[in-house]
């Protein structure tokens, strides 16, 4: 919200905590751009005028491609007819006692705070090479991973080699991409109790870990499946079992260097020390202010789910959550 709207929303005076606390005044005076000296006046109403170095200033304050809609007198004249009609509508909803209005003071308030941690947590945080390279080096495996690969599949001892070629028949006669079928099938008959709870899927595995836990054979089975849903066309051996095998996905390998991860390194490091400001920040205003919550009282509220809604009286009070939660705005 620009500075000309917050004029126009904030209450003349509000209370800053309870009404009992020490009022303070909103000037709804029109706000002159800065570096715009005063210069012939454009136009006049009341006590304030529109001069020709402001409109001269907030025209080379908007993007090439607005400037284009003003190079005629005519549009020149309704983009100034709009600035007084919105400075006199501001005046007489002040007029009419609109700034003590409780959705006009809630307004303020909710432009205030947000103006507030806009400057204490964005203004003053920044990030050198020395924290981004540090970062980099402790979750090099965030931006260095092999390519992954992530199969299904129903595991038979050696000894029911008819009953795993039996289920493999089962399997390609299925749909492709019918996880739910292969799924089912794995809970029925899968042997291998580790992985028949989760329908067969073995996760997203490197090549290393999959001939570490399957030997080679598995890790060659899976590199001859080319699109997601194939089937291994015949049982894959492992040291131990038989398993029916089903494609259910690919990671391609990521090597990113230190610049290359520059930029989302900066940003998780930018996130992280706003998240620090914003706690230092409410556990000193609450240190100040003598915060205590009163348990008991708490726990005795009941908040019955079943009740319809009552109708809203006055406007719903801020709420706030660290950042980057969603909730702050509600």
């Amino acid at each position: 919200m620009n500075r000309l709207a917050w004029l126009c929303v904030a209450s003349l005076s509000w209370c800053a905590c309870e009404r009992s606390a020490t009022k303070t005044t909103v000037d709804f005076r029109r706000v002159l751009p800065e570096g715009a000296p005063a210069g012939a006046w454009v136009a006049k109403f009341a006590d304030q005028t529109v001069t020709e170095a402001e409109l001269t200033r907030r025209f080379a304050e908007m993007n090439p491609f607005a400037r284009t809609r003003f190079q005629a007198i005519e549009q020149r004249r309704d983009y100034v007819e709009g600035l007084v009609d919105y400075e006199l509508v501001a005046r007489e909803a002040i007029k009419q006692g609109l700034a003590q209005d409780p959705e006009v003071v809630e307004a303020a308030r909710r432009v205030m705070v947000q103006t507030l941690l806009k400057r204490e947590l964005d203004q003053k945080g920044s990030v050198n090479d020395a924290q981004v390279a540090k970062y980099y080096a402790e979750h090099q495996s965030d931006f260095v991973k092999p390519a992954m690969v992530r199969l299904a599949h129903i595991a038979f001892t050696r000894e029911h080699r008819a009953q795993a070629e039996a289920v493999l028949a089962q399997v390609r006669a299925l749909p492709p991409l019918d996880l739910a079928a292969f799924g089912k099938l794995a809970r029925e008959q899968s042997e291998d109790e580790g992985t028949r709870v989760l329908d067969g899927d073995l996760r997203f595995l490197s090549e290393k870990e999959l001939t570490t836990q399957f030997g080679p054979a598995m890790t060659a089975a899976a590199a001859a499946l080319a699109k997601v849903g194939d089937v291994a066309p015949e049982l894959v051996e492992s040291p131990t079992m038989l398993h029916v095998v089903k494609l259910e996905g690919r990671q391609l390998a990521l090597d990113l260097s230190l610049e290359q991860a520059r930029p989302s390194i900066t940003q998780v490091l930018l996130n992280d020390s706003r998240q620090a400001r914003y706690r230092a920040l409410i556990e000193r205003l609450k240190r100040e202010a003598d915060v205590q919550v009163n348990e008991s009282a708490l726990s005795a509220l009941s908040v019955d789910v079943k009740a319809p809604a009552l109708e809203s009286k006055g406007p719903q009070p801020g709420f706030l959550q660290p950042p980057g939660s969603g909730l702050n705005e509600r």
